[in-house]
């Protein structure tokens, strides 16, 4: 049930979300109305910077286009935005995460799959030992998955088959689109439920002391599971893999990754074009056995040249070792997140404004549920250090980006990167001219105009 009072810790949470929501719709409707403005115009130096005056005449075709797909999705993301907020600050006033709780704890019991003394939301004072509780913290989290899921479904519904549709990128189909929501609650379920009820036990089982460290060393052996299998049997789920045919496209880039080091394992196409219609290119893999894939749409919209190019930019990032700093950042924000959940899962007024009855000192989780006490961990004390961060690392990618470009361009790569980021542009009809704010706070590459004057600059320094 609700929160009988309206505590300031709960104060506190509401004042934040409305601020970072505030903020955040600021941001869109700066680029809404940079959009609405100036988003059907090339910038003037940007027409500079391309050098051929076809790709030109492309990006003044698509200029129309481009702005009508971004102010579509700007509306849309409005209507999204709003709708999250008004859910969020119900479940917070109303004390749902406590009735999700108890209602948790009532399929459990009447379905005999724990015994009837299993504490409820209003309970205090339980042995966090009883051996319900890791069981009802996983039917709880499938409550909230299930809803989450149903509420995301109609947005998520309208934006494939309305608005990338209308665009000219959905390429699925609705069975299509249905069967891969089961696909990742199936997944969801069979691999996400033993990963919880590790970090469950671990909690229960050490207590705040060296918390971090034991969870740390956990998510760490978890991480390599996950890189080791997502490619190999959970990507094939969804789509279809193909070694890249023989021919001069997979000979020049064979030539490219030996002359650079790179130990190329395997090359593939996938069938993305089956989804969508918008281009990616992406390697992965673990020392001697990396990988590159070529969406399908990529090899239809650009060159041979400017593929080579394109690999040649994402080689970079793995001769810079930006994979295997982000993986260290995981680790180490793991690490963080969870020496600080140590210092504060006894803090018995987070459970209280949420409607949990909690007494300090009674468990390690001042009485209350430890997946509650995660939960409301991560999405009130940690969401402003999640922002901070979320922020900063957006930052040191724009950074990394810049460094992959600067990597093929000095490969000699300058003029094919350039026209092969044209391209990608225009054929998935982005952003041209992003309102600066939008585009630092939120997006994880340089705008193009940006990239392309990195580019000259560079390509002219090796002249």
């Amino acid at each position: 049930e609700a929160p009988s009072e309206f505590p300031s810790f709960l104060v506190v949470c509401v004042a934040f979300t409305v601020v970072v929501h505030v903020w955040e719709t600021y941001l869109d409707y700066r680029q809404h109305v940079r959009l609405r403005d100036r988003g059907s115009e090339v910038p003037g130096e940007l027409k500079q910077l391309v050098t051929d005056d076809e790709l030109v005449t492309k990006l003044t075709e698509k200029g129309p286009a481009s702005q009508a797909y971004g102010l579509e999705k700007s509306r849309f993301k409005f209507v999204r935005s709003s709708f999250n907020i008004v859910l969020s600050l119900a479940f917070a006033l109303t004390g749902a995460h406590a009735y999700a709780w108890d209602l948790a704890v009532k399929a459990a019991v009447k379905s005999k799959w724990v015994r009837t003394w299993v504490f409820s939301a209003a309970d205090v004072g339980f042995d966090p030992f009883r051996d319900g509780e890791i069981k009802v913290s996983l039917l709880y989290l499938a409550l909230w998955t299930l809803f989450e899921t149903a509420t995301s479904l109609p947005f998520d519904y309208y934006s494939t088959f309305v608005v990338e549709q209308r665009h000219g990128f959905n390429k699925s189909t609705r069975t299509l689109f249905f069967v891969d929501k089961v696909k990742s609650l199936v997944l969801t379920a069979l691999l996400g439920s033993p990963i919880i009820a590790g970090v469950l036990a671990i909690v229960r089982a050490v207590g705040p002391e060296n918390l971090a460290l034991y969870v740390g060393s956990f998510a760490f052996c978890m991480s390599l599971f996950f890189l080791t299998i997502f490619p190999v049997l959970i990507q094939p789920l969804f789509n279809k893999y193909e070694p890249l045919e023989d021919g001069d496209l997979k000979t020049r880039i064979e030539d490219l990754a030996h002359s650079v080091s790179y130990p190329l394992y395997k090359l593939f196409k996938v069938d993305g074009s089956k989804r969508s219609a918008h281009s990616n290119a992406y390697m992965y893999g673990f020392f001697k056995f990396k990988r590159i894939v070529l969406f399908d749409t990529i090899l239809a919209q650009a060159t041979t040249d400017e593929i080579v190019a394109i690999l040649a930019h994402e080689l970079g990032h793995w001769k810079y070792g930006h994979t295997v700093l982000q993986f260290c950042v995981t680790q180490a924000y793991f690490l963080a997140a969870f020496f600080f959940f140590s210092k504060a899962m006894n803090f018995a007024d987070m459970y209280r404004a949420f409607g949990f009855a909690a007494t300090p000192g009674l468990s390690d989780t001042a009485g209350a549920p430890i997946i509650i006490g995660l939960s409301l961990f991560f999405s009130t004390l940690w969401e402003p250090v999640e922002h901070t961060l979320t922020f900063l690392l957006t930052l040191n990618s724009r950074r990394m980006e810049y460094q992959a470009d600067f990597f093929s361009t000095s490969l000699g790569y300058a003029n094919a990167l350039q026209r092969g980021l044209v391209k990608i542009t225009f054929e998935n009809l982005g952003v041209l001219d992003p309102d600066p704010w939008f585009s630092v706070y939120h997006h994880s590459h340089p705008p193009l105009v940006h990239r392309l004057r990195a580019i000259a600059a560079n390509a002219k320094k090796g002249d």
